[in-house]
């Protein structure tokens, strides 16, 4: 085994036992619009990649199973591995105009299977909080309710060098996620969407706990 695959296969011990610590110790208070069963478009910010195992792994519960949506080169390796610890699956898919056939035949699945799909909104590469047309393309297509996911930490540290700023939470922490559902959306009428789950409105809380 070359160098490489033991330093990624240390990272990917070390990624998952952290975050098994976060599931055992963090609190979620959800807040959530939205009415579970039917397959829908799940659409988070970038910098929030690594608690959504989580996100997705309880909503998954509660709907259809999720898939993932992840970059095809080196980078989505650890993330698959990740999803794939917390029960969920990764759709690996090529950046750029490559990306083409492979939505393609994600819309053509969704007809056919009752998975619903995650994608991060502004990855693989930003800009940070600029959400690409990716997810909305996925429900106008596929005819499916686009539902938006804000988190917000109590504790945390977040990566300021990274172009996303992206958050690893702290062990004890609180985090809110606030679940929107904005119905079907079209790519050519993208809505105005929260990227902190405190300025999300219209949501009400429900449940405390892990």
């Amino acid at each position: 085994m070359g160098q490489k695959k033991i330093m990624q296969n240390i990272l990917q011990w070390l990624f998952t036992k952290y975050l098994e610590l976060i599931d055992r110790t963090v609190q979620i208070e959800w807040h959530e619009e939205n009415t579970y069963g039917d397959s829908q478009i799940f659409g988070f910010w970038h910098e929030d990649s690594f608690f959504m195992n989580l996100v997705l792994e309880k909503l998954s519960r509660k709907t259809t199973p999720v898939d993932v949506i992840v970059t095809a080169d080196a980078r989505g390796n650890y993330i698959e591995h990740m999803i794939k610890k917390c029960g969920g699956s990764a759709l690996r898919v090529p950046d750029g105009y490559r990306a083409f056939a492979a939505l393609k035949k994600i819309v053509q699945d969704s007809y056919e299977s009752t998975h619903s799909i995650a994608v991060a909104l502004d990855g693989p590469l930003g800009p940070r909080h600029e959400p690409k047309k990716l997810a909305f393309y996925l429900s106008e297509h596929a005819e499916e309710e686009f539902v938006g996911i804000s988190l917000s930490y109590s504790s945390c540290i977040r990566l300021t060098r990274r172009w996303d700023k992206y958050v690893i939470p702290l062990p004890f922490t609180r985090v809110s996620v606030a679940v929107k559902n904005y119905g079907v959306v079209l790519k050519s009428a993208i809505p105005e969407l929260p990227v902190d789950a405190q300025f999300v409105q219209g949501v009400r809380p429900l449940l405390r706990g892990v």
